[in-house]
């Protein structure tokens, strides 16, 4: 099976780490550098020197050994180029979130299966070993019943004036709610400030109610003390944390919980604090974007369903958009 011509269409702070992924995935053949700053252009040929480049896409699209298209360019622009992408017949890996509205996710999406191509979102936390680990935990029954679960994604610096912070970091999280939940909330309530610019937030705080009763809540802040990037899951019998600041102990799984119990002599029942030990379990580490690119290039030979597929993606700006229409009209909104 031949190599997977691929482009990489922005090539700046994040789109390098997509270049020299994809110079060195077994299976991929990067063929293409896009970007209009030929500086960024420059570096990104030290990974690939028989790559060509080109200030535009369209050059690039030229190409009918072309195969594949990663997507790493600004927000505003990923529905555009994605759509280009895609009605050129190219595979399309966006990085999140794969468009700024509902409409133009669901047409990416409508785009995709109608010409039957992989559509496929850079929501990559759903390829960190420590969050499919976190996944395996769930599915297993060993923590019970989730009951809620919330995050905390905050640092200070990356202050953007094109998007707030709840688009810029809340995907990450989302993405991650969705998996551990396997189903979508059906409402959302925000609060947020703009403190640094006018009519865009930096810290939002936003919950989720699914279906099942159970709550997921998120932190998201460019404006904090802080670097923290932490998850934490509580079940019925027991409870876990993900956090990826730490270099190695990721996972921690506490043998905590309530317990209710038959009063002796009467029908009453009694809650019962568990306090027991805490496990910190052994998982082999990847770098997840490795995971990320390599999963894409298996779903085009084997034209399957990508994990992030363009209905996740769709998901999780549908999300989105239910959560900025809470913080403007400062209510909670169905989805």
């Amino acid at each position: 099976m031949s190599d997977i011509k691929t482009a990489v269409v922005g090539c700046g702070q994040w789109g390098i780490n997509q270049v020299r992924t994809y110079a060195n995935l077994p299976g991929a053949d990067l063929a293409w550098l896009v970007d209009v700053n030929p500086q960024n252009l420059q570096r990104a040929k030290n990974f690939s020197k028989t790559a060509q480049t080109a200030g535009e896409l369209k050059e690039a699209l030229w190409d009918k050994d072309l195969r594949a298209v990663v997507i790493a360019t600004n927000s505003e622009s990923h529905h555009a180029l994605a759509k280009m992408s895609l009605e050129a017949g190219k595979h399309v890996m966006v990085e999140k979130p794969l468009a700024l509205n509902v409409k133009d996710a669901e047409e990416l999406v409508k785009i995709a299966k109608d010409q039957d191509l992989i559509l496929m979102i850079g929501h990559l936390l759903l390829y960190h070993p420590a969050v499919r680990y976190l996944k395996e935990l769930v599915k297993s029954g060993e923590l019970g019943q989730i009951l809620y679960l919330y995050s905390t994604r905050v640092n200070l610096g990356a202050i953007r004036q094109n998007e707030n912070a709840l688009w810029s970091l809340a995907p990450h999280d989302i993405s991650v709610m969705l998996y551990l939940m396997d189903q979508n909330p059906d409402q959302v309530l925000a609060n947020g400030k703009c403190f640094l610019q006018n009519g865009i937030e930096d810290v939002v705080f936003f919950s989720l109610d699914f279906p099942g009763g159970q709550v997921a809540q998120a932190q998201v802040s460019w404006l904090d003390p802080h670097k923290i990037r932490k998850f934490t899951v509580v079940g019925s019998k027991k409870m876990a944390t993900f956090d990826d600041m730490e270099a190695t102990e990721k996972i921690r799984i506490y043998d905590k919980g309530v317990n209710q119990e038959k009063r002796y002599g009467s029908y009453d029942e009694v809650l019962t604090l568990r306090d027991g030990d805490i496990h910190i379990p052994y998982f082999k580490m990847q770098e997840p974007l490795k995971i990320e690119a390599g999963h894409f290039i298996e779903c085009i030979n084997e034209h399957k369903k990508p994990l992030s597929d363009g209905q996740n993606g769709l998901d999780v700006v549908k999300i989105l958009a239910a959560v900025s229409l809470s913080l403007k009209e400062e209510r909670a909104v169905k989805i």
